[in-house]
């Protein structure tokens, strides 16, 4: 309840009937002691920086020194893919939670090999040594930047190619997808391993 009795002038507009210089005189009493703030004291925000992902550094090692416990389907019936070409593989039995998961790139990157300017045998190694590592130290969701081969000599993208074929044939990869545009798009696939 307010201050204010019925009928009296007041009531719904406290400052009603004053004149522009007794509001000015009441406000310059209100505010009498009062110092204005330095304007050199202010905070300025700024905007937070999102959280680096840990990703684990996987070091490659020479494709001798390794003892690979898949193996390789010698069978390739994969076509080929064009530069802007989406990638999608699964292998049954994937629940379609994880695979929604896996296409909205909904999960943490564990690690990522980029095989940019590779030979396709070095690419090769590198990929397999790569997808043994990552399963070894158990990563699960692994992001691999292939490249969509605009500079390819053969007029199609080798690596990428590679890529699609290789994930299909080993075992320990459940799924695969081409990534979202901020993880390099149709140059890149995300990869979800098997658990250990």
């Amino acid at each position: 309840m307010t201050g204010f009795k019925k009928g009296d002038k007041h009531q719904n507009t406290p400052t009603q009937g004053y004149s522009e210089e007794e509001d000015l005189a009441l406000f310059q009493n209100a505010m009498q002691g009062v110092t204005r703030l330095a304007t050199d004291n202010k905070v300025h925000a700024t905007p937070s920086q999102p959280k680096a992902k840990k990703l684990k550094h996987l070091q490659m090692q020479p494709e001798s020194h390794l003892q690979f416990d898949f193996n390789v389907h010698a069978a390739d019936n994969t076509q080929s893919v064009g530069t802007d070409e989406y990638l999608m593989f699964h292998r049954k039995g994937l629940r379609l939670q994880e695979l929604s998961r896996l296409k909205k790139g909904e999960f943490q990157v564990e690690a990522v090999l980029d095989l940019h300017g590779l030979i396709v045998d070095i690419a090769d190694q590198q990929l397999k040594a790569f997808i043994h590592q990552a399963w070894s130290k158990k990563c699960r969701f692994l992001l691999i930047i292939h490249g969509k081969g605009y500079n390819s000599e053969a007029g199609h993208p080798i690596l990428k190619n590679l890529v699609n074929q290789r994930l299909q044939q080993y075992p320990k990869v459940l799924a695969f997808c081409s990534a979202l545009p901020k993880d390099g798009s149709t140059g890149a696939v995300y990869v979800f391993l098997k658990a250990q």
